[in-house]
């Protein structure tokens, strides 16, 4: 077996390197802790609009790229790499994932293309009732967030919740 990457992604990895290097040097992540915790708007926008990275394992149909797995994880790792201070991972693959395999296809419609525009920040939550957690008492729920405030101001002022329900989808599919 070849586990090497293949051309592309080797040229996917070369271009985020430079592309990070360009954008997020160690000032960029050193401001945004120091500035309270918030992630980098203009390093997020550019990563959504400039590189499309948010958009990468998300359906065509749904406005995203459809690539690999593998592909995100070349992304994540150079993300990874320089400590990029946006919130990548919760929302492409916590919310997004979330969203893809559990969604009824009217938030599949609504939140997909957002997330995939970087127009919506994301994220996972997890609420089980008393017990244990099975499929039948399980609560998936993901959370949106505009990007324009701070983390904290952005939980105070919530503007979006959505929740999807793995026992009641159904029940649960509005947005």
């Amino acid at each position: 077996m070849n586990f090497e990457f293949s051309d592309e992604q080797s040229l996917l990895r070369e271009q985020a390197q430079r592309f990070l290097q360009e954008h997020c040097s160690p000032k960029v992540v050193r401001s945004a802790l120091e500035n309270g915790g918030t992630f980098n708007r203009e390093l997020w926008h550019r990563v959504a609009t400039e590189m499309a990275w948010t958009a990468t394992v998300i359906p065509e149909k749904y406005g995203g790229l459809g690539l690999s797995y593998i592909d995100l994880s070349v992304i994540a790792e150079e993300l990874g790499r320089v400590l990029a201070p946006i919130p990548f991972s919760s929302s492409v693959y916590l919310a997004g994932e979330a969203i893809c395999h559990y969604g009824s296809e009217r938030q599949k419609e609504t939140w997909l293309p957002r997330l995939a525009a970087g127009e919506v920040v994301g994220t996972f939550a997890l609420a089980g009732g008393k017990g244990r957690v099975t499929p039948a008492n399980l609560n998936l729920g993901v959370l949106m967030l505009f990007p324009g405030k701070s983390w904290l101001s952005l939980m105070a002022t919530l503007l979006t919740l959505l929740w999807l329900c793995a026992a009641q989808t159904q029940a649960m599919g509005r947005v």
